[in-house]
């Protein structure tokens, strides 16, 4: 038998394994119908508050203006119930493991947003019906495609 021990919600999240571990125990199994925005503020204790936020449906493709309004909205949700926090963001989409040129896109645009409503991002993660990772610089380059 397994034992599959699931963090608290009240645990704080000293390191970014920490906050995978809190994403996959919300997540539970992988398997999605639509895409979505998943938002949560985290303080500065390093805990994830509620409430958790779900956006369904994003498009396919950020409109970067759309998106720091969103996250200048996201500033005033934060300050409101962890002043100094973070938000800790998660792409899902249907759909095979590996980042997408889609996701890039996304991740990018949530960065820029971030500065600009001057934000702090906790590490950005995406989930698919196969994985979930979190997103690192790297990731976030565009692929060349071969000739």
């Amino acid at each position: 038998m397994t034992d599959t021990t699931f963090p608290s919600p009240d645990d704080p999240m000293p390191d970014q394994r920490a906050l995978h571990e809190r994403w996959c125990a919300l997540m539970g199994e992988l398997g999605f119908s639509r895409r979505a925005l998943w938002l949560a503020s985290v303080d500065v204790d390093r805990r994830m508050l509620p409430p958790l936020v779900k956006i369904e449906d994003y498009p396919r493709l950020p409109d970067p203006e759309d998106v720091r309004e969103l996250l200048v909205r996201c500033r005033a949700f934060v300050d409101d119930g962890a002043p100094d926090g973070s938000l800790a963001v998660l792409l899902s989409r249907p759909g095979r493991a590996g980042i997408t040129d889609d996701d890039r896109a996304w991740a990018r645009a949530l960065i820029d947003a971030g500065r600009y409503a001057r934000l702090p991002l906790e590490p950005l993660h995406l989930a698919t019906d196969e994985d979930l990772v979190a997103l690192a610089p790297d990731d976030l380059v565009p692929q060349r495609r071969s000739a």
